[in-house]
């Protein structure tokens, strides 16, 4: 069977009220898109504190996956960010786009303190620095909606290999931004392929 990949982005939200993740990913599943020889599966998450974790873990309790790439936007950021690291922290008091709140500043109660991607990440930096884009390996997701999603996929062995890819803004959406949304589509699919090339390969 070819390898599956679930990719998921994330919905808008008050900071970014046209995510480029988003975005993205719909073109891409719009297209049909997925490397030669695999299969994507794609989501849109809702920017909720329950709700966003819990659309995938529903997604691959029916469709189990070889892998998950989730993609967020990182407003501020300069450069493509590969996460490696989920940490055990939420912010209680920011509302999600439902305007509630986590009230707790674990993602889980009884979890490790990090947990490590299981996701290719330095293959993924790699295809981003081959496509010319730049990019950082990056152990802090922040305390929002992506470092949350990372943490509970990652705690829940929600696939055997997880990961987390942050763009930056895009100039549709931002007028100082750096890159534009052909180039978020650039490193989405660079990251992805790296990705599905990994499931492809044989178990050590």
């Amino acid at each position: 069977m070819s390898p599956r990949l679930l990719l998921a982005g994330f919905g808008s939200f008050p900071a970014a009220p046209l995510n480029p993740s988003a975005a993205v990913i719909a073109t891409l599943a719009r297209e049909g898109w997925a490397p030669p020889g695999s299969e994507i599966d794609y989501l849109t998450l809702p920017v909720q504190w329950q709700g966003a974790a819990e659309t995938i873990l529903r997604e691959v309790q029916a469709r189990p996956v070889g892998g998950i790439l989730v993609v967020g936007v990182a407003v501020e950021a300069q450069t493509f960010r590969v996460e490696t690291l989920g940490r055990n922290c939420a912010s209680p008091d920011r509302p999600d786009q439902a305007g509630r709140v986590w009230g707790s500043a674990c993602v889980a109660e009884a979890g490790e303190d990090v947990i490590a991607s299981t996701a290719p990440c330095q293959a993924m930096a790699s295809a981003l620095e081959t496509e010319g884009l730049p990019v950082t390996l990056s152990e802090d997701a922040g305390d929002y909606l992506c470092n949350f999603t990372l943490y509970r996929l990652l705690h829940t062995k929600a696939a055997p290999k997880v990961g987390f890819l942050h763009v930056p803004q895009a100039r549709e959406c931002a007028e100082t931004a750096t890159f534009d949304l052909a180039q978020i589509r650039q490193a989405v699919s660079a990251t992805a392929a790296a990705f599905c090339a990994e499931l492809t390969r044989p178990a050590a």
